[in-house]
């Protein structure tokens, strides 16, 4: 079989996985509260991914931006927050000796994740976005917008990013079991269509079940786009998703083993995936699957 072109690998899980070590995921505050309350934990989970051979770690900045840090009394804290979580990737980084690692900026859904009823305009997300950005610019290599809902974010990264001299890949969520249709109800094709004037470096689905980025691949095939995707190992995100609770109302599978993960990703990289990793539930372990994988095939 002819070798394909080496896939980047991604890391896996952060709050998750700080949830599941043990630290406090406060609430309203999920991982934020791991920045100042076990930074250290944080670090070390970084860490972990780099050993397990991901070759991108991604900021532990998922919650914290503006509107988010409003709603539970710790806006003043953003800046620190923002450049706490880019020094313990940066620190990762240098204890593991890993100089070719780069670091991804989670540039998450500003008002919470799955939704697409939005309090913010659209010139209010491209001021929080470019905050965002300016504040971690030192800190990374790549602007990665993930776990979005609707080309409206998507959009508003990439007006943000206009003036940043850095990748920016854009990666939406996807309604689970097979579905190939972003949570905000259009299609990935729309998504993908509405995004033509920009100057994207790649885009990827992650956060929802496997199989509807089996469903998303030949879409994402015919883009001519580099692509890619990292599912998440919940069963499903409930369609009364109340975003304020957090990840308490989700249930994590039970079949989705290292093992497991590997098979479903290796689909993705066989349909011409040039990124791949993991999100939520998906640990360092799996990782080192996928990692494993990759030179089987490549």
């Amino acid at each position: 079989m002819e070798k394909m072109q080496k896939p980047i690998l991604l890391d896996g899980s952060m709050g998750q996985e700080l949830a599941n070590r043990g630290a406090k995921t406060q609430y309203g505050l999920w991982a934020v509260a791991a920045l100042y309350e076990h930074p250290t934990m944080v670090q070390t989970v970084h860490e972990d991914y780099i050993r397990a051979g991901a070759e991108v770690i991604t900021t532990n900045t998922y919650a914290t931006t503006r509107t988010r840090l409003r709603h539970v009394g710790q806006e003043d804290r953003l800046a620190e927050l923002v450049r706490i979580a880019g020094t313990l990737a940066i620190q990762a980084r240098e204890k593991t000796q890993a100089k070719h690692v780069k670091i991804a900026a989670s540039l998450p859904p500003l008002e919470g994740s799955y939704i697409s009823n939005f309090k913010l305009d659209f010139d209010s997300m491209v001021a929080e976005y470019r905050e965002l950005m300016d504040l971690l610019e030192p800190s990374v290599n790549i602007y990665l917008a993930e776990t979005l809902s609707t080309s409206q974010e998507a959009r508003a990264v990439l007006t943000a990013a206009q003036d940043k001299n850095k990748p920016v890949w854009i990666s939406w969520t996807l309604q689970d079991h097979g579905s190939s249709t972003l949570r905000g109800g259009e299609s990935i094709q729309q998504a993908i269509d509405s995004i033509r004037d920009f100057s994207v470096d790649a885009i990827l689905i992650n956060c929802c079940t496997p199989d509807s980025i089996e469903a998303a691949l030949p879409t994402l095939q015919a883009s001519n786009m580099p692509f890619g995707a990292y599912a998440n190992g919940f069963v499903e995100i409930p369609t009364d998703w109340a975003y304020l609770d957090s990840v308490k109302q989700l249930e994590s599978r039970t079949d989705l083993s290292p093992k497991h993960y590997a098979q479903q990703a290796k689909k993705w990289l066989h349909a011409g995936a040039s990124i791949i990793g993991g999100c939520c539930e998906v640990a360092p372990q799996h990782i080192a699957k996928l990692h494993a994988i990759i030179d089987d095939i490549v």
